[in-house]
């Protein structure tokens, strides 16, 4: 493909096509697969045009893995209703599951990112870190509402993360056996670990 075909990509397209190209080719032929030059050569640009938005694939791996942290986020703040805070948490959590079941390279990507060193990209710390304050935000609100153990929240927060993180990893990589009802174990799952921190 020449130069040519570039320039239909404007406005933050071309960026946008890298990381749609990125997780297809990570899903179907894994992470190995991936390079700036075989991402040109599938989305049809010059061999130079990705790196006018990544230095290298490290930093086009943060940039998936950012772009995930904040859908996670998009999918945490959407669910649930958040007038009890107990059920709210609840519905964070099987909305977490979800996203895992649902985008699992990127989900992936977001944890272990493919060796990449996240502290040198402090906008994929950001995006992570958005994910844990709202966490941490709902669990102190459950707090201030009685509904769960006084105490340090951070903690909290994170026995909430781990068990929902657990879970996620088991289902997106097959290791529930036998098979079981996804929903029902998702469900049993989320209410345990808020069985264990509520008043």
């Amino acid at each position: 493909m020449n130069e040519k075909k570039s320039d239909s990509y404007h406005h933050g397209d071309l960026r946008q096509a890298l990381l749609e190209a990125s997780i297809d080719m990570i899903a179907n032929e894994g992470l190995e697969s991936l390079t700036l030059r075989a991402l040109s050569r599938r989305i049809g640009v010059s061999r130079t045009a990705p790196y006018r938005h990544f230095a290298d694939k490290s930093a086009l791996l943060a940039a998936v893995a950012e772009e995930g942290f904040k859908l996670l986020y998009e999918a945490l703040e959407s669910a649930g209703d958040d007038t009890d805070a107990l059920r709210h948490l609840k519905a964070t959590g099987i909305a977490y599951v979800n996203f895992a079941i649902d985008n699992p390279t990127h989900y992936r990507l977001m944890f272990d990112g493919g060796s990449v060193d996240i502290s040198a990209f402090p906008e994929l710390v950001s995006a992570a870190q958005t994910v844990f304050d709202y966490l941490l935000a709902m669990i102190e609100r459950g707090q201030d509402k009685g509904v769960i153990k006084a105490g340090e929240s951070r903690p909290y927060a994170y026995v909430v993360w781990s068990g929902v993180h657990g879970l996620s990893s088991l289902l997106i990589d097959n290791q529930v056996m036998p098979p079981m009802d996804m929903e029902v174990l998702i469900n049993l799952t989320t209410q345990a670990i808020i069985d264990g921190i509520k008043t």
